[in-house]
């Protein structure tokens, strides 16, 4: 498997200078606001970027953010283990790394928390990761202490879907907007991770979309398997044929969502493909409006599907079934 460093134990960062520079000026300036909000896609840095500007914060030094080096230091060392006092980072994960709903009671144990001394007079910074994974309990518990936040205490907010915050908390956040990361960046942050992953294939695939975060995840998740059993779904002679359902009723299963969500997507990323090549064909019009009108279902459906616990088998029957007529009608012309 392919691990890679937890944010709180990342030296390095490549990339999203602009933010990094307007961090740095909100420091230098003693402007910094008591909440700020990172969004972005997910994978390409947020989190570690608000670990590496609280260890900067905890620094309490002169020099620009810009030119910052993280050192491992005792304060490095503390935060890499959960142990500062300064800073408490709430996630949608536990221990063996499940993802969760952030509850109240995370944020009542905080707030208990923000009521003890600053270790030597300094900042106090609270990471929540994300925001969107705080219930409706915990986002109005939250609201109240953003309302009345104590003295010397940022709050540093990450999202991967602004949309989905909670108006209330918007409009007391400095936001910052994360942009994807270019290939170049993304290149050589996964260099720099390990030199056994090849990217090539998922950034030919995936593009700008292609996060340093997401190449990991895919590789852990057995994506060279994942894609050659997507291929032969689609070159598959008959829609409902012996392999084709014992393959989908594989994916569909509970312990294997994170293959399910991959393969779901190479479908998604196989109908944006052919939609943007039928745009340089008129003639093609026709199949335009299928794949775009097949696009809103699927991503409605996907959308809905835990929100109403629909059939993962149903979805991939259906979506493999339009993908692969569309697939035949494009050979046969």
């Amino acid at each position: 498997m392919n691990e890679i460093n937890e944010p709180w134990q990342n030296k390095l960062f490549i990339g999203h200078q602009p933010i990094i520079s307007q961090l740095n000026r909100l420091k230098n300036n003693n402007s910094l606001t008591n909440t700020l909000l990172f969004s972005g896609p997910i994978g390409i840095g947020k989190c570690t970027l608000a670990f590496r500007y609280s260890n900067y914060i905890f620094a309490d030094k002169t020099s620009s953010f810009m030119d910052y080096k993280q050192l491992d230091n005792n304060t490095f060392s503390q935060i890499s283990n959960h142990s500062y006092p300064n800073l408490h980072y709430i996630s949608n994960t536990d221990e063996n790394g499940s993802s969760l709903e952030i509850k109240i009671e995370e944020i009542r144990k905080l707030k208990e928390n923000l009521t003890g001394k600053l270790l030597n007079g300094g900042y106090r910074v609270i990471i929540i990761d994300t925001i969107n994974d705080l219930n409706k309990s915990a986002q109005n518990a939250l609201l109240k202490i953003l309302e009345e936040p104590p003295v010397n205490t940022l709050f540093i907010l990450i999202t991967h879907n602004i949309s989905n915050v909670p108006d209330t908390i918007l409009s007391r956040c400095l936001k910052f907007s994360f942009n994807a990361l270019s290939i170049s960046d993304t290149k050589e942050v996964i260099a720099h991770l390990s030199h056994e992953i090849n990217a090539e294939q998922i950034i030919d695939m995936y593009g700008i979309n292609a996060s340093p975060g997401k190449i990991v995840n895919l590789m852990n998740n057995n994506f060279e398997e994942i894609i050659q059993d997507f291929n032969d779904l689609i070159k598959s002679k008959k829609i409902n044929e012996k392999n084709t359902l014992k393959t989908i009723k594989h994916y569909s299963k509970k312990e294997n969502l994170g293959s399910f969500n991959i393969l779901f997507e190479l479908f998604m990323i196989w109908m944006k493909k052919n939609a943007i090549s039928f745009l340089s064909n008129l003639k093609e019009d026709y199949k335009l409006y299928e794949l775009l009108g097949y696009w809103d279902k699927y991503s409605d459906r996907y959308y809905n599907l835990n929100i109403f616990n629909l059939s993962r088998e149903e979805l991939l029957l259906n979506i493999h079934r339009d993908v692969w007529r569309l697939s035949k009608r494009e050979i046969d012309g």
